[in-house]
């Protein structure tokens, strides 16, 4: 079993589209997957996760579920204040993976708005990755986050202790004329002490179940990123 928090800079950079690539990929190679959101924000739906509803799209027989769904597009920390909750509970989050994981061989594990989001008046999304002691991919936006917002997230992860699993580029153009988007991963390993960057994911329009798995596994060493030898990849 093995489990990875995915997270970002900013909200809509794209991370449920790369959380739902792999769940849904190595769904389709026989690997019993679940995708869980750990607090979803800005829902349009009152009783389930948005974020949840997507991948179950992707495909049905991955396990998924959301400890949280706010509609509020606020941070947790003021989100919960505009509902009955009131606040964010912190155990909560750790139990509901723990009782979680054991369902699937690998779990996405999906973070809310950004690494450094307060969830409640002490802790912030960082803490919630040191809670559940898990790799950490952060994943950025070429379009959307620039290499200024990536070094200084970068530094606010280690300054807590955190290692950095690797970087994921979403939305990359490997032909953009913006020369800093064209550069990006070698910028990001240049200014990030050698962070290594897992793979380079197209911005994609259509977004089927079959277009999605087929760039995740053009874009992904699945291998690497989930630490065992897949036979139906070789």
């Amino acid at each position: 079993m093995r489990s990875l928090f995915l997270t970002g800079l900013k909200k809509q950079t794209g991370k449920t589209i790369i959380a739902s690539g792999l769940a849904g990929t190595m769904q389709s190679l026989s690997y019993s997957t679940g995708y869980f959101k750990t607090i979803q924000t800005g829902s349009l739906l009152k009783y389930d996760s948005d974020d949840v509803q997507f991948v179950n799209k992707i495909d049905p027989n991955i396990n998924t579920y959301s400890s949280y769904n706010l509609q509020s597009f606020s941070s947790p920390l003021v989100g919960s204040y505009e509902t009955e909750i009131k606040k964010i509970n912190m155990k909560k989050i750790t139990d509901d993976y723990n009782s979680f994981i054991h369902l699937s061989d690998f779990n996405i594990i999906e973070g809310s708005n950004s690494i450094s989001t307060p969830i409640d008046e002490a802790h912030t999304e960082i803490d919630i990755v040191k809670e559940l002691e898990i790799p950490l991919i952060l994943t950025v936006n070429a379009q959307k986050s620039t290499i200024d917002e990536i070094i200084s997230a970068v530094s606010y992860i280690k300054s807590h202790r955190v290692i950095i699993f690797g970087i994921i580029i979403n939305e990359y153009d490997i032909n953009s004329s913006n020369i800093e988007q064209k550069y990006l991963p070698h910028l990001i390993k240049e200014y990030t002490a050698g962070t290594k960057i897992l793979g380079c994911f197209p911005h994609i329009t259509d977004i089927r179940p079959d277009t999605l798995i087929a760039h995740t596994l053009n874009c992904f060493n699945l291998e690497e990123i989930f630490g065992l030898e897949i036979s139906k990849l070789r």
